[in-house]
C-alpha cells in the first residue's frame, strides 16, 4: 500500500465551516504538532475533518468517498439501467468489467485510508474519561472507522458468508505509526475490527446530537446491519430493538417520506434519519457545475428546486430499471413510486404510446447472441386512444427494391386486465418483428408487457425514467445528504433476521410496517402471500429492495443472500463484448480490484482474481 495513505496532514481550517460547532479556529499551521494534537479544541477539528474528508469537497466532488461508494454500491445492481456508454470509469462498475485503474476506485480507497488515518489520531491522543464530551468525539471516531472499514470490506472483499476465515478483506491500518505497513486481513478478520469499533463507539457516544453526526444509535443500527451481513440473526434483531426503543426516530408520514430527500439530516420534521452525510445548501454547492457532476446528476435532470426536468441540470443518463419500476408500480400509490418519474415529452399532447422491449426487427446474417440482446431493446409505438391497438411502422430498404424506401405497417391488438386487489391495469402486446433483409414480419413468440402513456422523451431508445431519491435537499438542485441509516432499515433488518430464523410472524409484522406506511394496510402480507414458489425471505427481500433503493444496499444485499443479480433488461450493461446478463454470488466480478498503484507501491498486497 502506497505510504502516502498513512501521513496524517492537519485539515484546512476551511472545511471546518461546513458543520455547525463552535469551536476556536486556530490557525493549526502555525501551532506545533503536539499541541495541534493534544488540545480539545484541535482535536475536535480533527474529528470534523474526518467527516469532512468522506464529503470531499463538495457535492460535485468527483473523488469524494461517498459519492464514490454509492457508485460502487448501486450501479452494479439491478434497480438501474444505463443509457449508453461513457468513458468514465462508472461504465466499468456498470457493467462489471472490472479495472485494476480508475480514479473512481482510487478515491475511495485513498479517502477511506485519509479517514482511518485522522481516526486514528484523535483516538491515539485524545484522553478517554476526560470528560463526556471527549468521550462522546473519541467515539465518533472508533465510529467512523468502523463505518469506512465496513464498507471497504464489502467492496473489496468477499460475502461474509463465503468463507471468511480464508477470504481477504482490507489492510487494517489502527496506528498512526508511518511504519506500519498491514497486509490485507481475512473478511472474518475485518469484521471483527467492524464490531469491535462499532461496540466501543456505543460504549463511549452518550451526547444527543443529530442526524449529521454520529451518535450511539448511529452506531447500534450500523451493528444491527453488520450482524445481518454475517448471518448473526440474534444480534441483528437485538441492536434494531436498541434503535427502535430508543424513541428517538419514527417512520415519516406517508406524504412526508414521498418528500424524504428534501429533508436535511438536522430538520426537526425529519424523525427518520439516523446519520448521514451532511451536505450544507451554499457551502456544498457553490458553483454552476455542481448538479451536473454530483452522484444523482447521473440520475436525472433536475430544474433549480430538485424536481425532474428534461431542461436541467445533470446528465440524466441512469434510469430506473425496468424490474425496478415492475414492482414499484404494482400498488398505484407505493410511496416509493414517488422517487421515479416518466418524462413525458410533451404533456399537452393527447396521443398515447406503448413502451415494450423484446426483438424488433432483425437479419438473416446475426448471430443467436445479438438477436438475444436485441431482443432487450426498447421500442415505442403509437396506441389508440382508447388503448386497444397498437401500431408498428418500419421504413426500410430491402435488397430486392433497388434501394426503394418500403414502409411496412402493422396493427396489433392489446390485452389488458385489473389486478382485483391492488385496482391496477396491466396491458400486454404480442408484437410483430421484422425480418429487413426480405420485409416478412413474424409474432413475437410470446406477449411482453405494454406501458401506456403520453411519448416519453428518449436516450439512444431508452425511455427516461428519472430517479430523484437523491435531490432536491431544501429545493436545491441535487443537493442531497447521503444516508447511511435511517429507521425503515432497522424494521427491514429484524424482518430479514426473524424470516431467516423461521419466525414467520414477526417477520411479517416488521416488514409490514414498511408496507403500512409506503401504501397501506390494504398492503399487508399474511402467510397466504408465502407460496411453494415465494418464500417468506424473497418477501422480505423485495420490500428492502423497494424501501432502500439507491441508498447503497442493493448489490450487497443480492450477493450476501447468495441470489444472483438477474440484469435481464433494457440497459447498457448488455452492449459490447461479453455482457453479463446475470451475475452469480460466487462470481469473481462480484469483488473489485485493488487499486494498482497500491499493489505497486506494497508488493505484499494481494489483488483479487
Amino acid at each position: 500500500m502506497n505510504k502516502k495513505i498513512y501521513i496524517w496532514t492537519v485539515i484546512p481550517v476551511l472545511i471546518l465551516s461546513l458543520f455547525s460547532c463552535d469551536i476556536d479556529r486556530e490557525p493549526f499551521e502555525s501551532i506545533e504538532k503536539d499541541q495541534v494534537y493534544s488540545s480539545a479544541n484541535a482535536l475536535e477539528a480533527l474529528t470534523l475533518g474526518n467527516y469532512a474528508i468522506l464529503k470531499g469537497k463538495g457535492i460535485a466532488d468527483g473523488y469524494s468517498w461517498v459519492n464514490n461508494f454509492y457508485r460502487f454500491a448501486e450501479y452494479p445492481g439491478d434497480n438501474v439501467a444505463l443509457s449508453g456508454t461513457t468513458s468514465d470509469p462508472l461504465y466499468f462498475i456498470y457493467n462489471y468489467h472490472r479495472r485494476e485503474t480508475g480514479y473512481r476506485k482510487e478515491s475511495v480507497w485513498s479517502a477511506s485510508y485519509k479517514t482511518i488515518i485522522g481516526c486514528n489520531t484523535v483516538i491515539e491522543r485524545a484522553e478517554e474519561g476526560a470528560s463526556e464530551e471527549i468521550d462522546h468525539m473519541i467515539g465518533q471516531n472508533y465510529f467512523l472507522r468502523g463505518m469506512v472499514y465496513f464498507y471497504l470490506t464489502n467492496v473489496f472483499g468477499r460475502p461474509y458468508n463465503q468463507d471468511p476465515i480464508s477470504n481477504l478483506g482490507v489492510p487494517l491500518k489502527t496506528t498512526t505509526d508511518i511504519n506500519d505497513q498491514p497486509v490485507r486481513s481475512t473478511v472474518e478478520a475485518c469484521y471483527d475490527q467492524v464490531v469491535s469499533d462499532l461496540k466501543k463507539a456505543a460504549a463511549l457516544m452518550s451526547l444527543k446530537q443529530s442526524a449529521s453526526y454520529a451518535t450511539k444509535e448511529a452506531a447500534q443500527a450500523l451493528l444491527s446491519r453488520v450482524y445481518l451481513y454475517m448471518e448473526d440473526n440474534d444480534n441483528a434483531i437485538a441492536y434494531a430493538d436498541s434503535v427502535i426503543q430508543s424513541g428517538r426516530f419514527n417512520l415519516l408520514a406517508k406524504e412526508d417520506f414521498k418528500k424524504y430527500p428534501r429533508f436535511t439530516p438536522d430538520d426537526d420534521n425529519n424523525t427518520e434519519t439516523i446519520f448521514a452525510l451532511r451536505y450544507v445548501d451554499g457551502a456544498d454547492n457553490p458553483g454552476q457545475w455542481d448538479d451536473w457532476y454530483t452522484f444523482s446528476g447521473m440520475y436525472a435532470q433536475v430544474d433549480a428546486q430538485g424536481y425532474p426536468s428534461l431542461t436541467g441540470a445533470g446528465w440524466g443518463e441512469l434510469y430506473a430499471s425496468v424490474t425496478y419500476r415492475d414492482i414499484v408500480e404494482e400498488w398505484p400509490d407505493d410511496a416509493r413510486g414517488s422517487f421515479v418519474t416518466a418524462m413525458v415529452k410533451d404533456k399537452s399532447s393527447e396521443d398515447l404510446f406503448g413502451v415494450w422491449y423484446g426483438l424488433n426487427a432483425f437479419n438473416d446474417n446475426e448471430t443467436e447472441l445479438v438477436k438475444k440482446v436485441n431482443g432487450f431493446l426498447f421500442h415505442q409505438d403509437p396506441v389508440s386512444a382508447d388503448r386497444t391497438k397498437m401500431y408498428q411502422k418500419w421504413e426500410l430498404d430491402l435488397d430486392d427494391a433497388d434501394g426503394a424506401e418500403t414502409t411496412i405497417e402493422k396493427e396489433v391488438p392489446i390485452g389488458a386486465q385489473v389486478n382485483e386487489k391492488t385496482g391496477v391495469t396491466s396491458y400486454w402486446v404480442t408484437p410483430y418483428q421484422v425480418n429487413t433483409m426480405n420485409g416478412e414480419t413474424t409474432l413475437l413468440d410470446a406477449p411482453v408487457r405494454l406501458r401506456i402513456n403520453k411519448e416519453l422523451a428518449t436516450r439512444q431508445t431508452y425511455p427516461k425514467y428519472f430517479i430523484t431519491k437523491c435531490s432536491g435537499q431544501e429545493g436545491k438542485g441535487h443537493l442531497w445528504s447521503p444516508v447511511i441509516t435511517r429507521i425503515a432499515e432497522m424494521y427491514l433488518n429484524r424482518a430479514e433476521a426473524y424470516a431467516k430464523n423461521g419466525d414467520v410472524g414477526n417477520a411479517l409484522a416488521n416488514v409490514n410496517e414498511i408496507r403500512r406506511r409506503a401504501i397501506g394496510v390494504k398492503a399487508e402480507y399474511t402467510s397466504e402471500d408465502i407460496t411453494p414458489k415465494v418464500s417468506l425471505l424473497d418477501l422480505v427481500l423485495k420490500e428492502r429492495r423497494l424501501e432502500l433503493a439507491y441508498e447503497g444496499h442493493r448489490k450487497f444485499d443480492v450477493f450476501r443472500n447468495n441470489r444472483t443479480m438477474d440484469r435481464n433488461y433494457p440497459g447498457t450493461h448488455l452492449r459490447g463484448n461479453d455482457p453479463y446478463f446475470e451475475v452469480e454470488p460466487t462470481a469473481n466480478e462480484v469483488v473489485e480490484y485493488l487499486p494498482k498503484k497500491e499493489i505497486l507501491a506494497q508488493s505484499d498486497l494481494i489483488q483479487n482474481p
